[in-house]
């Protein structure tokens, strides 16, 4: 198994760096903005965790507030690591013999101090006026780590603190001592996937403006700024060396750059998610095997998700198993960009309960003959990639089975 495993599937990974893209476009007012795509190393350095164990938050704060924030810090995490993790992690149980790492977490003080102050003044009629301030201020101060199953070391720690503060004209009115906690820790794990997880960066860089007084250059300038911000990045490439200015031809260069960097990001993400000897490519090599020997050489089929709370864990093995029946050219693949199996796919996710003959139904309509539906179900060690296979002329179910991911 390679060092680096599981991560977001490469559908996920386009569509963040879309997004990216996007809110890159927007910024800064009327300049336009070009993001250039990085792949950020995460804080904790889990390239070589899969199977993780995660343990609940030690209170050393000690008290009641403390009881409940300890609680609140291991709750958030943990829903963190189940959701920004999917597709990276397989959670255990921290006690599994098979647990490769175990994240762990202290919340080591918490602070808090009321304060009053008085302020006087002279009103309009020269009268004596004091106004009195309550404040409080809560300090939150917790850290957590990845711990080595192999080694027993840590393999990275964060540490955080922030503070939050209420303040009201009333002692009775200053908020909780919990409540403000819970809003400082909130801040701090606010990138908290960044730490155990690699994510896509981008750098924005601004495009050039046209110097020159030439009305037909800065015309054609400010068209192919509006295929920038369309995200037409080809046609623009095209518009920018047609015209030949030294703004046009440095905009076409940033163009290029961040074409190349978003490709390079994808390919980055694609390998650190590779698993080889992992769960998921045990998985899709029984998915393979499994449509192998039991459909005829030269079907066409249909590779279809369903509903999942696993998502981007679900694309990833797609993904994977796509890419190992187009290589091994026994079967038929209607491809998933068709917008009909994509439209499907939104329509039948969103409505919940669908029949094995509405699935049937879109599959004779895009010519196939045998239907796959794909999903996941289940969390942490019970986690299973399921597969029903349909057959779409008799609408019988040729073959079902799960595999642990």
């Amino acid at each position: 198994m390679k060092n680096r495993t599981k991560f977001t599937g490469i559908i996920v990974i386009r569509a963040i760096i879309m997004v990216v893209l996007v809110i890159g476009l927007g910024l800064a007012g009327c300049a336009t903005y070009v993001p250039i795509q990085s792949v950020r190393s995460p804080t904790i350095d889990t390239s070589g965790i899969q199977r993780l164990g995660i343990k609940a938050f030690e209170n050393h704060a000690g008290g009641s507030a403390g009881s409940q924030i300890a609680q609140y810090l291991s709750d958030k995490t943990k829903q963190e690591i189940m959701t920004q993790g999917a597709g990276h992690f397989t959670i255990i149980s921290p006690d599994d013999p098979n647990v490769e790492g175990v994240f762990t977490g202290t919340l080591r003080n918490i602070n808090s101090k009321d304060d009053r102050t008085q302020t006087s003044y002279k009103d309009k009629d020269g009268n004596t006026r004091t106004i009195v301030t309550y404040s409080r201020t809560v300090t939150v101060d917790f850290q957590y780590s990845v711990v080595s199953s192999r080694t027993k070391m840590e393999i990275g720690v964060v540490t955080k603190q922030d503070t939050a503060t209420s303040t009201s004209s009333e002692s009775s009115g200053l908020t909780d001592v919990v409540t403000l906690a819970k809003r400082a820790v909130d801040r701090q794990l606010r990138n908290f996937s960044r730490d155990i997880i690699p994510t896509i960066v981008s750098t924005n860089v601004k495009l050039m403006d046209e110097t020159s007084s030439d009305k037909v250059i800065k015309d054609r300038m400010k068209m192919t700024k509006e295929l920038v911000k369309g995200r037409q990045y080809d046609e623009a490439i095209r518009q920018y060396d047609d015209i030949g200015s030294p703004a046009a031809k440095a905009n076409a260069n940033i163009l290029r750059q961040a074409i190349e960097s978003a490709a390079s990001a994808e390919a980055e993400m694609a390998e650190l998610m590779s698993d080889t000897g992992g769960l998921i490519e045990k998985a899709t090599e029984g998915v393979i095997n499994s449509i192998n020997a039991n459909l005829p050489a030269g079907t066409t089929i249909i590779l279809m998700k369903t509903q999942t709370a696993h998502t981007s864990l679900l694309d990833n093995a797609m993904n994977k198993i796509e890419e190992k029946l187009v290589a091994g050219k026994n079967i038929k693949l209607v491809d998933r960009q068709n917008q009909s199996l994509i439209n499907a796919e939104v329509q039948y996710q969103m409505s919940g309960n669908v029949s094995d003959d509405s699935y049937v139904s879109i599959g004779q309509q895009l010519g196939a003959q045998y239907i796959v539906l794909c999903w996941i179900i289940g969390d942490m060690s019970e986690r299973r990639l399921n597969i029903r296979v349909l057959n779409l002329e008799t609408a019988q179910i040729v073959d079902q089975k799960n595999f642990e991911i």
